[in-house]
């Protein structure tokens, strides 16, 4: 089968079906020399002249397989010369990488390859002039080992949806197509590519699966890769359906401070509310990942619980699921310095008493020690009535549903254990002005 016509039965529909290319494009392909992206490189030189495509090329050289993995450079770089196709080359040390980072070989190799798409991505715009797209060549195998990998890890919804064909500006345009078509279409037309032997190799997860598991679907049933492929198509449309609600959800929850009304979430559709939770969170993450089905099942099972909650989240995150909202605390942010500042004068009768939530005047003569501002301390209580019925702070606080990581932050006004004034809150009944006030003291408050 000529490339001409593989195109047309196997990938054009596909394309247009989810709008991977317009014309006057810029497409960066991702070029190892492998069969899936040499036959990717040789469909969009067939689509270049139809679509005005601007080509380029982009192979990583990782440093994992020495001589070989420079032969496959070699043979990248000629096949681009031959072809009139620019070619971006890269050397990444992987292993080193690794080392210092701790990740996976697989996934710091992932790593910085998108890294250096999306660079080149961005490049090929500013000489374009319009956005350009990186072109992936992952195909219907890669799509069904991305689902079994997922489930044998544990997943959710969208680990089950399995490689999207298109995220933001990366298409896949050989998503439907077997390996098996790939490299026969590849001997049809003898083209040339390079084998890379670790992918033989069952060291690796997925390599495993590619191959002692997928062989025995395909003997189960030799369409299995076919019904994987709709089961993912039929999943992300359920999934898309769920997002836009969860969306929905977000929108209604979400406060003017950016935190979100627990009861909203919490009262949800337990589906809708995991992946609003999950969407919550990611935009706090550098990767979506970060954010796993065990953060998301122990927030929704702590959402109905009484008091405040913590849940830890990675890079040094955590979310506060306080009485009546929730929120993401960030370790590092910044603390306000308090400042405050002291008046006294003499009381008369018909004197304004101060509106403003930051100034508040105590009567001078019902202060019995020194005036100290401080946080909470054990003992500490307030006068909470006329009666003179005392209240410790931390009852207090539970009952005005201070949040527990604020509770050591508030800024006291205090006479030795006494609270004169809980900032930003009340102050006691003890030391407010009556008609036997002869002096004032007032006291307000800023943040620097």
């Amino acid at each position: 089968m000529k490339i001409g016509l593989f195109l047309d039965k196997k990938i054009r529909d596909f394309i247009v079906k989810y709008k991977m290319l317009e014309r006057g494009d810029g497409v960066v392909i991702g070029l190892s020399g492998g069969p899936d992206s040499v036959c990717l490189f040789f469909v969009l030189l067939e689509l270049k002249e139809e679509y005005d495509l601007t080509l380029k090329a982009l192979h990583v050289n990782h440093c994992i397989r020495g001589i070989e993995a420079d032969k496959d450079q070699e043979f990248v770089r000629n096949l681009c010369l031959t072809h009139g196709v620019d070619l971006e080359e890269h050397v990444v040390d992987i292993p080193a990488l690794v080392e210092k980072t701790g990740r996976s070989t697989e996934e710091e190799a992932r790593i910085a390859r998108y890294e250096l798409f999306e660079k080149a991505a961005e490049n090929l715009a500013n000489e374009t002039g319009k956005p350009a797209k990186i072109a992936i060549a992952h195909n219907a195998d890669d799509n069904a080992e991305t689902v079994l990998f997922h489930m044998a890890r544990g997943t959710g919804l969208d680990g089950m949806c399995g490689i999207a064909p298109v995220r933001d500006n990366i298409i896949r345009p050989l998503l439907e197509v077997p390996k098996s078509e790939i490299l026969q279409v590849l001997k049809d037309n003898n083209i040339d590519y390079c084998i890379d032997a670790t992918n033989n190799q069952v060291d690796y997860d997925r390599n495993r699966i590619r191959h002692n598991i997928m062989p025995e679907f395909a003997q189960i049933n030799d369409r299995a890769l076919e019904h994987i492929s709709e089961m993912t198509q039929r999943l992300t449309e359920v999934a898309d359906y769920i997002n836009l609600e969860a969306r929905g959800l977000l929108q209604i929850a979400k406060e003017e401070n950016g935190h979100l009304r627990k009861r909203a979430i919490a009262t949800a559709p337990s589906v809708i509310a995991s992946q609003a939770i999950k969407l919550y969170l990611s935009s706090f993450m550098p990767y979506q990942k970060d954010v796993s089905a065990v953060h998301v099942d122990k927030i929704l099972e702590l959402l109905n619980e009484d008091g405040e909650r913590q849940v830890q989240l990675p890079y040094k995150k955590t979310l506060i699921i306080s009485y009546e909202e929730m929120y993401v605390l960030e370790e590092d942010e910044t603390k306000v310095e308090p400042v405050f500042n002291y008046r006294e004068f003499d009381y008369e009768q018909g004197m304004n008493y101060p509106t403003d939530r930051y100034t508040k005047w105590f009567d001078c003569d019902k202060i019995s020690g020194n005036v100290v501002i401080r946080n909470r301390a054990e003992g500490d209580y307030l006068t909470i009535d006329s009666e003179g019925n005392h209240k410790l702070l931390q009852d207090y606080f539970i009952d005005e549903k201070i949040p527990r990581h604020l509770r050591d932050e508030v800024p006291l006004v205090c006479d030795d254990s006494h609270v004169m004034w809980v900032v930003g809150y009340r102050i006691s009944e003890h030391y407010k002005i009556s008609k036997n006030t002869t002096r004032v003291l007032e006291i307000s408050y800023t943040e620097e």
